[in-house]
């Protein structure tokens, strides 16, 4: 995704817009009593007669607009982060702010060939004010505040240029650059936005990955079940399997610890692979591993899960052209079944593992 230049990766889309949401939200009361405030002002400014277009329906309508949205943000305040919500509210601030830009253009050109010479310059001036103040409040919303600046300033820009008075001509130059100036303001504002949630996304991924297989590390593995088990419904089931390797720390002291690393990074490869679509896949520490999974009693699903991490752990792992064998032992527990808690699970799990792995060291 991109926007106005500036590459979104799909990682922070979500994160991109609950901010926009929550900064347009904070921001909406300045920016329509701004709107409010400079209608006011330049139907006051316009001179000549009275006029109900300039000096009642206008002002009275960028009021009672200006009320009403900031009643409708005021409602959302406060609200959970709702993602659809918020990428229609967004989207309805952005076609608003374009139908205000062109409302504002048509008012400006009316205003600008209606007026006296020597006031003709009020108009285009009041606009451009009105517009860099919605363009600072709605920075944050790039496509907001560009195509308002497009659409109220493009048509008065080119009315003032194309005017035979020397003085006009320059100021419609002028705002011309300044209005370019603000436009890569508000792309260079977004693109530091972009920045902070991606660095911002990259420390929460450092802080919840293990640094050696890149799985979820214990307190991500934490945080997971607890989301999942009040996510359950009453036929629900979440389904811990244990897994510690066999022959790991003999492969780990007779080829080195390098070798021990890449057993791992293989391991974890293949466990999603292997798992795929499974919740959570977790390196609890040394060479213990840990997945989450849904079920709804499919007993024999994870059965046949647990055969094929046996067996995929058991194929030979590769290390300067030697195959170094490893096994795996596993334990399984059921939320709510073995355990209300993730502690309980854990312990009914291990004990299971190491059941499992004191009858194979018999048996063999």
């Amino acid at each position: 995704m991109k926007a106005t230049g500036c590459a979104v990766p799909a990682a922070i889309h979500d994160d991109l817009t609950l901010m926009q949401h929550d900064r347009i939200g904070a921001l909406i009361p300045v920016l329509y009593f701004t709107i409010a405030t400079i209608a006011i002002v330049a139907s006051a400014a316009s001179g000549g007669g009275f006029d109900p277009i300039y000096h009642l329906i206008l002002p009275s309508g960028f009021i009672a607009m200006g009320a009403y949205r900031c009643l409708v943000w005021y409602r959302r305040k406060g609200l959970p982060g709702d993602l659809v919500k918020a990428r229609r509210h967004l989207k309805s601030t952005t076609l608003i702010a374009w139908g205000l830009g062109l409302i504002g253009a048509l008012w400006t050109l009316d205003a600008f060939y209606a007026t006296i010479e020597a006031r003709r310059v009020l108009a285009p001036i009041f606009i451009f004010m009105l517009t860099f103040s919605a363009g600072i409040c709605l920075s944050s919303l790039p496509r907001a505040a560009i195509g308002l600046m497009v659409t109220a300033l493009f048509a008065p820009t080119v009315a003032m240029i194309l005017s035979t008075d020397a003085g006009i001509r320059a100021m419609g130059i002028s705002l011309m650059i300044v209005s370019w100036l603000m436009t890569g303001f508000i792309i260079h504002n977004f693109a530091q936005t972009v920045s902070s949630l991606k660095l911002r996304r990259k420390l929460q991924t450092l802080a919840e990955s293990d640094a050696l297989t890149g799985l979820a590390n214990r307190r991500a593995f934490d945080a997971k079940f607890e989301e999942m088990a009040a996510a359950c419904q009453s036929d629900d089931q979440i389904v811990l399997t244990m897994i510690d390797l066999d022959g790991f720390k003999y492969a780990n002291d007779q080829h080195g610890h390098p070798a021990g690393d890449a057993i791992l990074i293989e391991v974890a490869k293949r466990l999603q692979k292997t798992c795929v679509g499974a919740p959570c896949i977790a390196r609890l520490g040394g060479d213990e591993f840990a997945i989450l999974s849904n079920s709804r009693g499919d007993a024999a699903f994870h059965q046949k899960q647990k055969e094929a991490i046996r067996a995929v752990i058991r194929l030979p792992h590769l290390w300067e052209s030697r195959q170094i064998m490893v096994s795996a032992s596993l334990g399984i527990a059921t939320y709510p079944e073995n355990g209300q808690s993730l502690s309980e699970l854990l312990k009914c799990s291990d004990q299971a593992l190491y059941a499992e792995k004191s009858k194979r060291q018999r048996a063999g």
